[in-house]
């Protein structure tokens, strides 16, 4: 079936397999290999297919908290956003005041994230934990309470190891 391009309504859109650029992606050194580009040979408009996008951003992010060295801003930014938080929300989560983040982020003046920082996007990217309600979570953990020993009993089967409902 042939189709038509969105933009020009004239021309007839020509598929082939391409390496592009992702950089709608925020991170300017990604290359998607293979993908299918539709193109029009009368306005020149191109359309990517990029199958399994979330999938996609996935494996982005955990190959960016597993890189070494800190984070550049663009980094940042997309980590950000891969747990789908505004500028507000990070600094709330992160306890700190959204004029940091925006430095964090910043092109042309980063600050670096302290490693603490750093570490705790990381982790939180790492099990893709969207924490919903920071305060209520930072409520249950009581910080500053004396610490407690917890006992735990943990049972084998053939599925293998889970935290017994006795605990």
């Amino acid at each position: 079936m042939k189709m038509l391009c969105p933009d020009c309504k004239k021309g007839e859109l020509a598929a082939s397999r391409e390496n592009i650029r992702y950089e709608e992606s925020g991170l300017p050194y990604v290359t998607l290999r293979d993908v299918e580009v539709l193109r029009c040979p009368e306005c020149g408009n191109q359309l990517v297919t990029i199958p399994k996008l979330a999938q996609l951003h996935r494996l982005l992010a955990l190959t960016l908290i597993r890189k070494p060295g800190s984070l550049l801003p663009y980094e940042i930014t997309f980590l950000r956003k891969s747990l789908g938080w505004s500028k507000a929300d990070f600094a709330r989560k992160l306890h700190v005041r959204p004029s940091q983040v925006s430095r964090w982020e910043s092109e042309s003046a980063p600050v670096p994230m302290s490693p603490s920082n750093e570490l705790l996007l990381r982790t939180l990217v790492a099990v893709d934990q969207r924490v919903e309600n920071y305060m209520e979570e930072m409520d249950r953990i009581e910080l500053g309470a004396a610490p407690q020993p917890q006992m735990l009993a943990v049972d084998h089967d053939e599925q293998g190891w889970h935290m017994s409902r006795a605990a």
